[in-house]
């Protein structure tokens, strides 16, 4: 949460990187059958919405390179 509050707000780049944890630890529960429980519907739901929350920001962590003006 820690990471969501301060570098992730601040737009630093490893906070970015680190928050793909989530999504992967979802997927890997949902592809393994792994618990909590036999529904999987939240784990695609928590998969879309991490997935979501750092695709949208993304072109703010990685903006476009300025062009040179030739």
């Amino acid at each position: 949460m820690l990471i969501v509050l301060v570098p992730y707000r601040r737009r630093e780049r490893w906070a970015w990187y680190a928050l793909w944890f989530y999504p992967f630890f979802w997927a890997a529960h949902l592809i393994g059958n792994l618990p909590p429980g036999d529904d999987h519907i939240h784990q695609m739901v928590f998969i879309a919405l991490s997935l979501t929350g750092l695709l949208l920001p993304a072109r703010a962590f990685f903006p476009p390179k300025p062009s040179i003006a030739a």
